[in-house]
């Protein structure tokens, strides 16, 4: 039994490409502010305390300069987590009508496949 294949056009590609760039780097910017906030709390900081904009410079600043182990954790997350399948990169089994225009098209039957006489 043939798999069915979904076509994006590559708008949509290109669409779901950027998508999932945003959703890695948010997840990155999330990951690099929690380590920052844990550090804070390990100073005894109080991170209420401390104002957002600081915060937000301090995550900046660690993130990059650990962009990279971030940005692999972020893409081994949606990878895998069923929350994050929304932002995956669209699969190898996933066609464009640019890849489907170039196919061959078949001029065998169905009755002619089957045998039939």
């Amino acid at each position: 039994m043939a798999k069915a294949v979904r076509s994006l056009s590559p708008k949509q590609i290109q669409e779901r490409i950027q998508q999932h760039r945003q959703a890695v780097m948010v997840l990155a910017r999330r990951s690099a502010r929690k380590a920052i906030e844990a550090r804070l709390k390990g100073q005894g900081v109080r991170v209420s305390q401390v104002p957002p904009s600081e915060i937000n410079a301090l995550t900046n600043d660690y993130l990059a300069e650990h962009r990279a182990f971030f940005v692999i954790e972020a893409k081994q997350a949606i990878a895998t987590r069923p929350a994050f399948a929304r932002w995956r990169l669209p699969s190898a089994n996933l066609s464009s009508d640019a890849q489907k225009q170039n196919e061959p098209k078949s001029t065998t039957s169905t009755l002619q496949i089957s045998g039939a006489k």
